[in-house]
């Protein structure tokens, strides 16, 4: 009798632990189908829509495009076509070769980036495999990453952050693999992806950093070896580059990625942020303190994926894209947070514990990022036909005969291809001196472009010439235009663009 008396309430413990396991696989499930929703509906932006999701989009497809014709990719500071390409060659070349196979000039950048985006998840899972065997604490971490809206919005434009993402990641795997097998060709492997991210994107060297450092720790002399390989392979690739494109790639990789900082873009940074992952980021500090030698690289990781947000968010002309990397990073960690602290184990068996009421941030991270991603995909569906009517509109005077100067990019990416001057970039780069204003100053003093539309009204004053990120040029062509050129059209629309054509006086 005693013996069934202590027999039925260890089942009746059991069943209950078992029932609770199935609960949480369902609701798992369940926010792995709104996550999916969530995915399925910004590839149908992906593929439906034809005009920029950024601006910058316009600019990277108008590059690849120009580079693929032969018109070169990286371009001197002092000479025609006024642009900077500011990243690595990886993507435009990339993206230009599925435009010239037949892919839209928009649609092959995205697609390189949804399908760096889907891979980056499948990373996220692996990594996390090489540190954890909760499977639970696994799928959390993938959820909270594909959950982000952050993480999808740059998913699916055709800009260089989820590719650069998606390499660090393979790098890091590769070494979590090598830690674990140790097979040298992961690690060779490790420093191959390491500098294909560079080269995608420059500040893509937070997981480098990470495996360095850890390789310095744990194997000195591999790690020195490890460094020095990368560094050299680095530095030769830089340098042949440079000698490639006649000094061209360090004057826009480098020399014209210097660009002013502006310390209220730290904050607005800092608050989307708090808004949209606080409790990931919550977990993971969590996590850090109970971090082992096995997971300290994820968290070197975070550590320096963090910092180099924080050092370039405030510079003129960043966006949220800065926080990508860092973010998956940062899932990662609260995975390996779930796990380390038993979260899931102490949710089934009930516990009374401080450790599952993490489950109330992290719930609300993936309630109001799915909100945020509808309000996406919802907001690219309505400004679509809009952007589409704005361009039409611009058609007659973009598709002329005839040099053309715009700062309304999306058009030229439909009718022209190519670029004559960035006016953003090209004030920034004659303010600081690094342009000669002369060459342009000159064109529009005689006159030589067919039209010219910009974002303002020339002749009436505008306070948006006071905000450093506003695509406009600099005073003394400003004058020029006002001088030899006459408003014809203001075409009403998302941008607003005023046209200009020549005085004939």
């Amino acid at each position: 009798m005693a013996a069934l008396t202590t027999t039925v309430p260890q089942s009746s413990r059991a069943a209950e632990i078992a029932t609770r396991e199935q609960s949480c696989r369902l609701a798992l499930c369940g926010i792995a189908a709104f996550v999916a929703i969530g995915l399925i509906g910004h590839l149908a932006m992906l593929l439906w829509a034809r005009h920029e999701f950024t601006p910058v989009e316009s600019l990277v497809a108008l590059h690849s495009n120009m580079l693929v014709h032969g018109e070169g990719l990286y371009y001197n500071l002092n000479r025609y076509p006024f642009t900077v390409s500011p990243y690595g060659p990886i993507f435009y070349a990339a993206s230009g070769g599925l435009h010239r196979l037949g892919a839209g000039p928009y649609f092959s950048g995205r697609i390189l980036s949804f399908a760096a985006l889907l891979t980056s998840l499948w990373l996220c899972w692996k990594a996390l495999g090489y540190l954890t065997t909760d499977r639970f604490a696994r799928a959390t971490g993938v959820l909270l990453a594909a959950s982000t809206s952050n993480i999808l919005f740059w998913g699916t434009v055709g800009q260089v952050d989820m590719l650069a993402a998606c390499f660090s990641l393979a790098a890091f795997k590769s070494f979590l693999r090598y830690r674990e097998q140790r097979e040298i060709k992961t690690l060779v492997w490790s420093a191959i992806l390491v500098i294909l991210a560079i080269f995608t994107k420059q500040t893509s060297v937070a997981a480098g950093a990470a495996i360095g450092l850890t390789l310095l720790v744990e194997e000195r002399r591999r790690g020195v070896h490890w460094i020095a390989s990368v560094g050299v392979a680095a530095a030769c690739i830089a340098l042949a580059l440079n000698a490639i494109t006649l000094g061209g790639y360090f004057s826009d990789a480098v020399v014209a990625n210097i660009n002013p900082f502006a310390w209220h873009k730290l904050g607005e940074q800092s608050q989307y942020l708090i808004l949209t992952g606080a409790g990931v980021v919550l977990t993971a500090i969590v996590g850090a303190w109970h971090a082992s030698r096995r997971s300290a690289p994820l968290f070197l990781y975070a550590a320096f994926a963090a910092v180099v947000w924080l050092v370039t968010a405030p510079k003129i002309g960043s966006d949220l894209n800065y926080q990508v990397e860092m973010m998956l990073a940062l899932s990662m960690c609260a995975a390996y947070a779930l796990a380390e602290l038993k979260f899931f184990p102490s949710l089934f068996a009930g516990r009374r514990t401080w450790v599952t009421l993490l489950q109330a941030p992290l719930l609300l991270h993936i309630v109001v990022n799915l909100l945020l991603s509808a309000r996406v995909v919802t907001e690219r569906a309505l400004l679509e036909p809009a952007r589409s009517q704005e361009t039409a509109a611009l058609s007659p005077y973009i598709a002329r005969p005839g040099r053309v100067l715009s700062a309304h990019y999306d058009s030229l990416v439909q009718y022209r291809g190519n670029i004559e001057v960035e006016p953003l970039i090209y004030s920034l780069l004659v303010q600081a001196g690094r342009t000669d204003p002369g060459p342009l100053l000159r064109d529009l003093s005689t006159r030589q472009f067919a039209a010219i539309l910009l974002l303002e009204s020339v002749f009436e004053p505008s306070a948006r010439r006071e905000d450093a990120e506003f695509a406009h040029l600099p005073a003394a062509q400003i004058d020029a235009i006002r001088a030899n050129y006459r408003l014809v059209e203001h075409v009403k629309g998302p941008y607003g663009v005023y046209v200009y054509e020549p005085r004939h006086d």
